[in-house]
């Protein structure tokens, strides 16, 4: 469904994109779309994509700003449809939330209402005093195809996600598979679940041109937020403008799941043959507390900054911003993509960029700048 803009309406650059299968909320897709400031926005409900295309097509380039109600999932879908046209320059965007999953919109400072998170926007849009985080996107090719996301990622981690979204999406589906993978992860119980779900990944991944001495992994990501899901923030270190986050653990899942709460908060192993040293051990330890380096980490544990990641294997799965595609035979290359300015109503770590809503600005300096 494609509503044009109120007439008289001095917010006509402005289109408001929304997926009422989101969330199953339908009282907080009312409370956006009722709202005043939506009556002066272009507005578009769909679920489908092939709707998705029609409508952003009708649109053409006058739009500026493209407010978008749904989840991860649906911004996924939405980011590319718009970047599949060769040369194509996307509008700025503000991620309302409003789905099941809303990572990227709550890194962004979306933390309240959609409703709220919307009249926020607009008010402060129409006021000119909207801040932005200018934010890359990680481009996952295959062969001919190309996708862009927040996050890349395979391994046990999306093998589960998969069973999950192969069968019937509810809050119990989601119990009993959380409760077969942690049951499986410190058992051999359900052994099916185990070998086919929990198996590590058998993988060849070449990191900046370097091949990892490793075979079999637990866990592999790439993403450029440093969040994957809330309270997950596993990477470690800043990113620099030209790079993603990077991990990849070549450890059993028993081992995963048994690490599973101080990895999701970037806490990691340190190297055991450093024991072997206690003198520099210690001093290494000492060194630290005076912020000059830090104890040696498990080499098994790789995670830092990376530009070019390849993955050659079989794997069945993979996924994008929590969309779980079937993998093909040849090789998957992941690198950063092309950037997106993201509205931001609140200002975490190095933030923002004040806007100009008539144009976008160049960037001066790093991808997270302050106003």
């Amino acid at each position: 469904m494609y509503s044009p803009p109120v007439n008289g309406s001095h917010h006509s650059d402005v289109a408001l994109l929304c997926n009422p299968m989101a969330g199953g909320r339908w009282r907080v897709l009312a409370d956006v779309l009722d709202s005043d400031e939506a009556k002066a926005a272009h507005r578009i409900v769909t679920d489908q994509i092939d709707d998705l295309r029609g409508a952003l097509a009708g649109l053409g380039h006058r739009v500026k700003l493209l407010c978008i109600y749904g989840g991860d999932g649906t911004i996924f879908r939405v980011i590319n449809e718009i970047l599949r046209e060769p040369g194509a320059v996307p509008p700025r965007i503000a991620l309302l939330g409003g789905g099941t999953m809303n990572v990227t919109a709550r890194w962004c400072g979306m933390r309240g209402s959609p409703g709220d998170n919307f009249r926020q926007v607009m008010r402060a849009y129409a006021a000119d005093r909207l801040l932005w985080r200018e934010v890359p996107l990680v481009e996952v090719k295959q062969g001919d195809d190309t996708a862009w996301g927040f996050t890349f990622g395979l391994g046990p981690l999306v093998r589960i996600l998969s069973r999950y979204e192969s069968g019937k999406k509810t809050h119990g589906m989601a119990l009993v598979v959380a409760a077969k993978s942690m049951l499986s992860a410190v058992s051999t119980f359900p052994r099916d679940w185990k070998s086919e779900v929990l198996r590590e990944l058998e993988a060849t991944l070449t990191v900046d041109g370097h091949p990892l001495p490793f075979d079999r992994f637990a866990a592999v990501f790439a993403n450029v937020t440093g969040e994957i899901n809330p309270f997950v923030a596993p990477f470690i270190g800043e990113r620099t403008r030209d790079s993603f986050h990077f991990l990849a653990y070549a450890i059993s899942s028993r081992e995963f799941a048994m690490m599973t709460p101080l990895l999701a908060r970037a806490k990691l192993p340190i190297d055991p043959r450093s024991l072997l040293h206690p003198v520099s051990t210690w001093r290494a330890a000492l060194l630290s507390l005076l912020g000059k380096g830090g104890l040696p980490l498990d080499p098994r544990y790789v995670n830092h900054a990376a530009r070019r990641l390849v993955v050659e294997t079989q794997e069945p799965v993979y996924t994008i911003d929590g969309e779980v595609f079937q993998n093909r035979p040849g090789r998957l290359e992941v690198s950063l993509g092309p950037q997106l300015y993201v509205a931001a109503l609140s200002a975490r770590r190095r933030v923002l960029r004040r806007s100009k809503s008539n144009g976008a600005q160049q960037p001066d300096g790093p991808d997270e700048v302050e106003a």
